[in-house]
């Protein structure tokens, strides 16, 4: 698909109109606006959870395009404006999920715990561009309010303008409450790509309840450990790294190769940083679960006994405990919306004293 820039979007920044408002567009790449869950620019303007030079290194080739597209990333900011308006362009779209799910731009606004949705524009198949309205449930009074646009999973977004009405405010958003990223790394549940739509990725409902910024590195069928990962991953300064590191390990004994020792890479490199271990949520007595969660948890054992206190072990198979265990997943594998909202609550529960 060919990428499309904010100029081509709406070529000398002219006015549009969409629906019945008259709008100004703004690029949304640049300030007061504040895009999040993408650490890293490339030379051709390319933005990325991993570093493209990285995610090349990785044993899988899916990690590529992967790390431009998609799981929970944001753009914030702050206006009174009675009618918001997206024109996207992208190098990808993420048209159809096996699995269910609706794609497109979640709008929430408030701030912290207090966000609330109000709603989804879904991307047409087979479209190579994007444009959209959200009018309702705004404020027409004037009155500022913060605004969260999700972007849309397993999509690259190239260039995004936003509009406002004319004369609008518009502003930086509302700082957040934990001051420094959290970051999650994992397989295609924390990914979350048959989430309904992009706002209930579990990570993301976690980082609105706890009101942190996410970089949601969750990498569908893609998460190796591999050591330059842990590297990239110890370069930031985060508040937190949750590791949901089990299900692409293709055999237990690749995982018990693979996790500890990218544990103690990290841990060498961010000897104080807060690290949440998890066992895999599809917990099952049949198979392989009850071993591989023992590998993870020997790791966070010997973490312990060599005095660690900043690691936490949280046991996947309490994740869906409940009468309606068997209905949190799309496919007996990756949470569907309940699935992703009882591993938010359960995760935010452990999360929030880490934090602290």
């Amino acid at each position: 698909m060919e990428e499309k820039n904010f100029a081509e979007l709406d070529a000398n920044f002219k006015s549009r109109e969409i629906g019945s408002f008259k709008l100004e567009f703004h690029d949304g790449f640049a300030s007061p606006f504040v895009l999040e869950g993408f650490p890293y620019i490339d030379q051709e303007g390319r933005r990325s959870r991993l570093p493209l030079n990285i995610a090349a290194q990785c044993d899988m080739p899916g990690v590529y395009p992967m790390s431009m597209q998609g799981a929970g990333e944001v753009i914030r900011f702050r206006t009174n404006s009675p009618a918001i308006g997206i024109r996207a362009g992208f190098t990808e779209i993420f048209n159809g999920n096996n699995r269910g799910g609706s794609n497109g731009f979640d709008l929430y606004t408030g701030s912290g715990a207090n966000l609330r949705f109000r709603g989804n524009r879904s991307i047409a198949p087979g479209a190579d561009k994007f444009e959209a309205l959200y009018s309702d449930h705004l404020p027409a009074d004037g009155t500022c309010y913060d605004c969260t646009l999700y972007f849309p999973y397993h999509s690259a977004v190239s260039a995004i303008a936003i509009g406002l009405v004319p004369g609008s405010t518009l502003e930086p958003p509302t700082p957040h409450k934990t001051g420094k990223p959290v970051v999650f790394y994992g397989s295609s549940i924390t990914n979350c790509g048959s989430a309904g739509r992009p706002g209930l990725v579990y990570p993301a409902i976690i980082a609105r309840e706890l009101d942190f910024h996410l970089i949601n590195m969750g990498l569908s069928g893609s998460c190796r450990g591999e050591l330059c990962v842990a590297d990239t991953i110890a370069e930031l300064d985060i508040a937190a790294l949750v590791l949901e590191f089990d299900h692409n390990a293709p055999t237990p004994e690749f995982l018990a190769e693979r996790h500890e020792p990218f544990f103690r890479r990290y841990r060498s490199r961010r000897p104080e940083t807060p690290v949440l271990m998890m066992s895999r949520c599809d917990f099952k007595q049949e198979d392989d679960s009850r071993l591989r969660r023992e590998i993870v948890m020997r790791t966070w054992l010997n973490a312990v006994n060599a005095g660690d206190r900043n690691v936490e072990f949280l046991d996947g198979e309490t994740l869906f405990a409940g009468h309606f265990r068997e209905e949190c997943t799309q496919d007996c594998c990756h949470p569907n919306d309940y699935g992703a909202i009882l591993m938010a609550e359960r995760i935010a529960d452990r999360l929030k004293q880490i934090l602290k």
